[in-house]
């Protein structure tokens, strides 16, 4: 297999996966565990040190936040964002969590829902799509 078939290999299965959990979290408000541990055997396809310093520090911030009794933020939006840093590496991981906040916050002004609960994964999802599609590798 080329390097190229192996991308859109794990293209199309980050894609899948990322799309199940970004549903399901705006359904339900809940990123089921299944989706971490796919993202990890995804970063298996073309696994570098990128990804296991990616998976430690591009859900830190998250951490931080969930940890202070934030209602806002979940544990699944942590460990989401440590699968998505195991898949993009670390620079691309803090990217498409910068671009998914950014684009949650831009949407929900948008709509006029200030100060109500939403779900995360899915703009988390767009943003590690968006990523991947624009990140050289």
């Amino acid at each position: 297999m080329t390097a190229e078939s192996l991308i859109v290999i794990k293209g199309l299965l980050f894609f899948s996966v990322l799309l199940f959990a970004a549903i399901h979290d705006a359904k339900t408000k809940i990123i089921p565990d299944t989706i971490h541990v796919l993202l990890i055997l995804i970063s298996l396809i073309g696994f570098d040190w990128n990804s296991l310093f990616g998976f430690f520090l591009v859900p830190m911030p998250f951490m931080l936040v969930a940890l202070k009794k934030s209602e806002s933020l979940g544990g699944g939006d942590v460990k989401l964002m440590a699968g998505i840093g195991c898949v993009l590496g670390v620079m691309e991981g803090f990217s498409a969590s910068a671009i998914g906040l950014s684009l949650s916050i831009l949407i929900n002004l948008i709509r006029g829902k200030r100060n109500q609960p939403f779900a995360l994964g899915p703009y988390l999802a767009a943003g590690a799509m968006i990523i991947f599609l624009i990140a050289p590798k």
